[in-house]
């Protein structure tokens, strides 16, 4: 497996998971009330959904960098 094939499969499964947790958030979002444990729940997914994010823009800077060079 080649470099690029890497970075691609860590930007796809990152991708995947940050719209799992997207997904979840906005369940969460929609709903008229919450309760102090959903409200904490929310925190967390923004949180890893950032960091998912993150990967994702890395991943892909690797990818665009090795098709420059």
């Amino acid at each position: 497996m080649e470099k690029d094939d890497i970075k691609e499969e860590i930007f796809e499964d990152a991708k995947r998971k940050h719209a799992f947790l997207d997904k979840r958030l906005q369940m969460l979002l929609k709903k008229p009330y919450l309760t102090e444990e959903e409200e904490m729940e929310i925190k967390i997914l923004k949180k890893k959904k950032l960091y998912y994010k993150d990967i994702m823009e890395r991943a892909k800077e690797d990818i665009e960098r090795g098709e420059k060079g």
